[in-house]
């Protein structure tokens, strides 16, 4: 069977010239891009070492300010001869000492050093304040007022996104209450932060296999993960991750259906992403949602509903696993495009997608399949007269083609 250079000139060839392109949001491209542009940006921010900490000397030399060596000597008044004061930030002693405060504290109790325990009581208050000053709306000197423990906190520093909203509703609770109102917004906020102590064993194994495997494997869906042995059924492992995911690190990446578990995808927090699995992963996102099409220049294409704020990862990490570069984030989800891209995604994603006949189509295409060219050409044509044109171009009755496409649909 003969191959063709590009889908384009195959299809030109048996008379099609044109084919409606559904174009993206070019507006929403580009919002997209700048929300990436801003998180990046904060990210960034975020993670600048405390360089004021790593030498407190620094302002000293960079001021120019010459000490003097005679103990009698008046200090010299010169600019930059006062530091500012030492920023402490949310996570300053996981930075600087690399633990949280409470397991600093602890630490201190345990070797009986209260000298020191009593030093850093301030540092200890000022983390806490700005873990509250980060929340929209706390103000950091509720910090003697609130009643959260020292677990609390780092529960506020590690699960930030998923208790934004419950810690922040209990806060204005709280203070626009009376002594019964508190009482009652302390519960509702004591039954949101231990729910993982009501999480059964059994209940716990589950997540923790789930964390396990997806830090191995990279992204995966509900069925996936207990095809990998979690012992489970798919809505069990959808609705526990939902309930508790977080306590595990476990996040969504993606969401397709509102139906439990059907098109969404987990993974574990990670500065990387990681695809061992690439082929389910791109059939899963072609099953729900996921779109095959030419352009208004005939290119063929894959367009990926993935409504994930780090869909351009698992761009960069795709474009690694299929050794290709035309593969590219949108407003919208994911887009694959080109002969080249959209052959290799339909390779290794064919065997696990079900029932995609726009897929098995267009990949007998790229093959050089004259009968499914013309399949797929003539079903995307926009008019009735557009598709009797194609055929009787080809020479192609309309019962022949029938017979046709019956035929390459058993072969597919």
């Amino acid at each position: 069977m003969p191959t063709v250079d590009t889908l384009a000139d195959a299809l030109l060839k048996i008379g099609v010239d044109a084919i409606e392109e559904e174009s993206l949001n070019a507006e929403q491209n580009a919002a997209e891009a700048k929300l990436r542009e801003i998180e990046e940006r904060r990210r960034k921010m975020t993670e600048k070492p405390n360089e004021e900490m790593a030498n407190p000397n620094e302002h000293r030399r960079e001021a120019q300010i010459e000490g003097m060596d005679n103990p009698q000597s008046d200090t010299p008044e010169q600019p930059g001869a006062e530091l500012d004061p030492i920023p402490i930030t949310r996570t300053w002693f996981s930075e600087n000492y690399g633990m949280t405060g409470r397991q600093m504290a602890d630490l201190l109790i345990k070797a009986n050093d209260l000298k020191t325990l009593d030093a850093i009581q301030p540092l200890l208050k000022m983390e806490k304040q700005a873990i509250l000053d980060s929340f929209v709306g706390v103000s950091p000197n509720l910090v003697d007022e609130l009643p959260l423990t020292d677990l609390d906190y780092d529960s506020l520093n590690l699960y930030s996104d998923r208790l934004d909203l419950p810690f922040r509703r209990f806060v204005k609770s709280w203070t626009s209450s009376d002594d019964a109102g508190k009482e009652d917004a302390e519960k509702t906020w004591r039954s949101t932060i231990d729910k993982s102590s009501r999480l059964s064993q059994r209940e716990q194994n589950i997540l923790t296999k789930c964390a396990g495997i997806l830090i191995e494997r990279g992204a995966l869906n509900a069925q996936t993960l207990r095809s990998y042995g979690v012992s489970a059924s798919a809505a069990e492992i959808s609705s526990l991750i939902k309930s508790h995911g977080f306590l595990f690190d476990i996040i969504s990446v993606g969401q397709f259906s509102k139906s439990v578990g059907r098109g969404l995808f987990y993974d574990v927090k990670r500065h990387h992403i990681l695809l061992k699995d690439a082929d389910q992963f791109l059939a899963g996102l072609i099953d729900n949602g996921g779109r095959v099409k030419l352009d208004s220049r005939l290119i063929p294409r894959i367009d990926i509903k993935f409504n994930a704020p780090n869909a351009p990862w698992y761009v960069d990490t795709l474009k690694e696993e299929l050794g290709v570069e035309n593969i590219s984030a949108s407003g919208r989800g994911i887009v694959i495009e080109g002969d080249v891209a959209v052959k290799k995604a339909l390779d290794i994603s064919l065997p696990y997608i079900s029932d995609n006949e726009e897929c098995a189509l267009i990949a007998k295409a790229l093959e050089g399949d004259r009968d499914a060219l013309i399949v797929f050409a003539h079903d995307r044509l926009a008019t009735p007269a557009e598709k009797t044109e194609i055929l009787k171009q080809n020479n192609i009755s309309y019962s022949d083609f029938l017979n046709i496409k019956k035929e390459v649909s058993i072969n597919g």
